[in-house]
């Protein structure tokens, strides 16, 4: 449920302000759980939650071309969903965006947030232009490889958490250096980095996730809180076994 102090209601996750009669949080997507007979916010705000001591590396590519235009909407959107989510529960967040285009036709990867605050990202993504390129498919896995090179990891695993998250539309071309989909899923999994497809769903975007062992997320100009929400979950599942253990192989979330 909501809580409320001097007459305004806060999420009890992410503790932004909210409409106390909404079912989730506009900013983090928390689903709110009311207690039956008594509508409304509590009236005692309890602790807020301690974030969890420790960094994640989030570093993103989007799909500049043409065939993301009709998503240009949803996702910054989409986008600014899972940063908020994903800032509410670790110490902090260092953020890479990069955009890909058709690079048959010289659309080089470019890096528009470098190390940068979740809050520079947001408003990075949000001018991101789309259109051009040739026709689908797009070099996908080219962009994926680029960012799991390029981004400079925290090496230490007790000290931060890797996530790739990858916003894509139509199929993908191979991959130029010659690795196969799966290939480049398992390189990603074994530097135990989490990755997580928003995409138009293929066989090949499949194998990719798969390798993995990452979750995959239908595009959409309207995205889903709780699905989202899936994402800052296996985030802090994943670094709460790290500090743990010290492993570095990613924990799943059960759906």
């Amino acid at each position: 449920m909501t809580t409320a102090v001097n007459n305004r209601a806060y999420c009890p996750s992410c503790q932004e302000p909210c409409d106390p009669s909404a079912d989730t949080c506009p900013s983090c997507g928390w689903r709110f759980n009311r207690t039956v007979g008594r509508p409304g916010p509590s009236i005692v705000r309890p602790a807020v939650r301690p974030k969890i001591q420790c960094e994640v590396d989030l570093a993103t590519t989007v799909d500049r071309t043409g065939s993301s235009e009709r998503f240009q909407t949803g996702i910054p959107r989409t986008y600014e969903m899972i940063v908020s989510q994903v800032r509410a529960k670790a110490r902090s967040v260092k953020c890479w965006l990069q955009s890909h285009g058709d690079l048959d036709e010289g659309q080089k990867p470019i890096i528009h947030t470098d190390g940068g605050t979740p809050d520079q990202a947001v408003k990075d993504i949000k001018k991101i232009s789309y259109g051009g390129g040739g026709d689908p498919p797009e070099h996908h896995l080219d962009a994926v490889e680029s960012l799991l090179k390029c981004v400079p990891w925290t090496a230490d695993p007790s000290r931060a958490r890797g996530a790739i998250i990858a916003f894509m539309t139509a199929d993908t071309k191979p991959a130029r250096s010659g690795i196969s989909a799966a290939a480049l899923g398992r390189e990603i999994n074994k530097k135990g980095i989490l990755l997580y497809l928003v995409c138009e769903p293929t066989a090949t975007l499949q194998e990719l996730a798969s390798g993995a062992e990452g979750l995959v997320f239908q595009i959409s100009n309207n995205p889903d809180p709780s699905e989202m929400q899936k994402i800052a979950a296996q985030l802090a599942a994943s670094i709460v076994a790290t500090v743990a253990s010290g492993a570095t192989v990613p924990m799943t979330v059960p759906a």
